[in-house]
Formats: structure tokens, C-alpha cells, sequence
């Protein structure tokens, strides 16, 4: 195909076009950040990390390998509650705790967790 032909085709069919490149540019998106992820979290530096107050829920259960009740359940989340932004500082303060007896809590969770999930 020569390029008039490719660029009338293009110009004719430019919605399917459009959608076949996006859909390559999310595929694309969507392998790099589950590969960053992967990597980072597979890096024994990164697991079972000290809490910071920057920290997601979601960052919590990638960096201790827990599903996401039992962070909820020890961060006192609703689980089924609408989805929140809160950083780990907010939910400390909600709970009236400190980031430290977040961590031990959380801590304790997954060692409870883990004990169970390898009975």
C-alpha cells in the first residue's frame, strides 16, 4: 500500500482508526504500569514498609501483600463504603491514633493474616 492510499483510508475510516490507536496506546499504558508495579513492589525494599503518612490504603496492601479487607479492617475502613483518597496521616487522625500504632496494628493484622493463610 502506498502512502495516498494509506492516508485516504485513513481519512475515510477515522473513527475506527482513532480507536485502534488508542486502544494500542491504553495497552501500552495499561502493561507499563502493571510491569512498575510488579518490579517496585517485588523489591524486598519496598515490602512491609514502616508507615507514612503519604501512604494509600491501596499502596498498604501492595507493599504488605494483603487483600484489601484486611488493611480496611485494620485501618477501621468500610470496605463497602464509596471509594475514599485518604492517605494513612487522615485516617490516623480519624481514628485518633498515631502513625506508629497504625502500623503495629496493621502489623498484627497481616501477621494474623498470614499465620491463617498458610494454615
Amino acid at each position: 500500500m502506498n502512502k495516498r492510499k494509506m492516508r485516504e483510508f485513513s481519512r475515510r475510516h477515522w473513527f475506527p482508526v482513532s480507536g485502534f490507536f488508542l486502544s494500542v496506546f491504553l495497552a501500552v499504558w495499561f502493561s507499563f504500569t502493571f510491569l512498575a508495579e510488579a518490579i517496585y513492589f517485588n523489591d524486598d525494599r519496598h515490602q512491609d514498609v514502616v508507615l507514612k503518612p503519604w501512604m494509600t490504603p491501596r499502596y498498604v496492601a501492595l507493599s504488605y501483600d494483603l487483600p484489601r479487607e484486611v488493611v480496611f479492617r485494620a485501618l477501621e475502613l468500610d470496605p463497602q463504603g464509596p471509594p475514599q483518597r485518604l492517605r494513612l496521616g487522615q485516617i490516623a487522625r480519624m481514628n485518633g491514633m498515631t502513625i506508629d500504632e497504625l502500623t503495629l496494628r496493621l502489623r498484627e493484622e497481616a501477621a494474623e493474616y498470614r499465620e491463617n493463610a498458610s494454615d
